[in-house]
C-alpha cells in the first residue's frame, strides 16, 4: 500500500504544479464534491461485492491449472466459475445504472465542458479515483488474467470467454460514465495504475468507450496523456 500512497502523494504534487486557478463557482464546486462522494460510495460498494468474486474466480482457475493435464475437469471449472462471473456482471450492471442515475444535470447526455475545467483534485475526487483504480485493477485485471489462463483450457474458454467479455462491458461503461461526469478523475486513476504497471488496462477501456475522441473534440485530450 505504501507504493500506492506514494503515487497518490506524487500525483497530488503534480496537480498543484500543472493546474491553474479553479474557475468553478462555489456552487459548481459543491455540486462536483457531492457527486464525487456519491460516486465513490457506489463504486466502493461494488468493489466490496466484486473483489471476493474475483478472488474465487482466480482460485478456481489456479486450482485447475495446478492439476496434471489428465486430471483436469474443465466442465467442473465452468460449473464453478460461470455463476461467479454472472454475479459480478449483475453487480457491475447495477453499478453502471446507479452512476447514470447520479447524473445531476444530464452531464452524460450533454457532455458538458464546464465540469471538465482544470482544477486541483479535491479529496473527494482522489477518493473516487482510488475506488475506480481498485475496480479496474481487480475486475479488469481478473478478466485479462483469466483470458490468458483459459488459453490452456479450450473447452472452458469456449464457455467462459463470452462471460468474461460480458463482464468487461459494464466495467467499460462505468469508467466511461465517471470520465464524462468528472474528467480529471481519469487522470488520477491513470497515475495510480501506472505506478502498478497497469495503465494499459485503463487506456484500453478509454479507447473502447470512445472517450478519447470525445475528449479530443472538447480540447481535453491532455487528460488522457497518462
Amino acid at each position: 500500500m505504501s507504493d500506492i500512497d506514494r503515487n497518490e502523494h506524487q500525483g497530488a504534487g503534480q496537480e498543484e504544479q500543472n493546474f491553474g486557478p479553479d474557475k468553478r463557482t462555489e456552487q459548481e464546486k459543491e455540486t462536483d464534491r457531492k457527486l464525487a462522494e456519491r460516486l465513490s460510495h457506489i463504486i466502493e460498494d461494488a468493489n466490496n461485492k466484486c473483489i471476493p468474486l474475483c478472488n474465487m474466480i482466480r482460485k478456481h482457475i489456479e486450482r485447475t491449472d495446478a492439476q496434471k493435464e489428465e486430471d483436469r475437469d474443465e466442465a467442473e471449472l465452468v460449473k464453478a466459475v460461470k455463476p461467479l462471473l454472472q454475479q459480478a456482471e449483475t453487480i457491475l450492471n447495477e453499478t453502471n445504472g446507479a452512476i447514470r442515475g447520479a447524473d445531476p444535470d444530464n452531464r452524460l447526455t450533454n457532455e458538458a465542458k464546464r465540469n471538465m475545467q482544470d482544477h486541483k483534485a479535491t479529496p473527494e475526487e482522489q477518493r473516487l479515483a482510488e475506488a475506480l483504480k481498485v475496480m479496474v485493477q481487480e475486475v479488469g485485471g481478473t478478466i485479462e488474467w483469466a483470458k490468458d489462463k483459459l488459453d490452456s483450457f479450450p473447452k472452458a474458454k469456449r464457455d467462459l470467454g463470452p462471460l468474461l467479455d460480458a463482464l468487461g462491458q459494464p466495467l467499460t461503461q462505468i469508467v466511461g460514465g465517471v470520465g464524462l461526469l468528472l474528467a480529471g478523475v481519469l487522470n488520477l486513476v491513470g497515475r495510480l495504475l501506472s505506478g502498478l504497471g497497469l495503465d494499459s488496462l485503463l487506456k484500453g477501456i478509454v479507447a473502447a468507450t470512445g472517450l478519447d475522441k470525445i475528449y479530443k473534440g472538447l480540447g481535453l485530450d491532455k487528460w488522457l496523456k497518462m
